[in-house]
């Protein structure tokens, strides 16, 4: 159903949603030049009425986003989608532990930015975006949107 609901949204290419049952995920891809909406996305979701007695949970949402990263006035780092007004804030992991002597995948684009490169894409979990059906479904994650960052993609220079 989750799947089907996924497929349903106009700016999801229905052709590259997948259902793997054994590892419990759906994978899918916004059509060429077109945003997936998360707010949609969500209500897609709730319209399937999954209900308590399915068991079933989002562990979480992974989203690459394109862009352009900037630190704004307050210091925090924001992910400016390319062609449109949205942004996610970026954030650390915080039960990430890294080996001693390593940074942090957001240590490591704070420092890029930092450097002047242009970082370009940014992979991670959106923060809010888990726990059981019913519950999350029954309200919007709060906006604005966080991304607990995973991995980046530097400018090619």
């Amino acid at each position: 159903m989750a799947r089907d609901a996924t497929a349903r949204l106009y700016d999801v290419d229905a052709d590259l949603v997948a259902l793997d049952k054994k590892a419990g995920t759906i994978t899918f891809r916004a059509k060429k030049d077109r945003l997936v909406d998360l707010d949609m996305l969500h209500e897609s979701i709730w319209a399937t009425r999954l209900g308590t007695g399915t068991g079933m949970e989002l562990k979480w949402l992974q989203v690459t986003a394109e862009g352009q990263a900037a630190v704004d006035k307050k210091g925090e780092i924001r992910m400016n989608v390319a062609g449109s007004d949205q942004y996610f804030l970026l954030a650390e992991d915080a039960g990430a532990k890294p080996k001693e002597g390593e940074k942090t995948p957001l240590q490591r684009l704070r420092e890029a930015l930092d450097k002047g490169e242009k970082v370009v894409s940014v992979t991670g979990r959106v923060d809010g975006w888990n726990g059981n059906f019913v519950k999350f479904l029954a309200k919007l994650p709060a906006k604005p949107r966080t991304i607990i960052v995973k991995e980046f993609q530097t400018a090619k220079r």
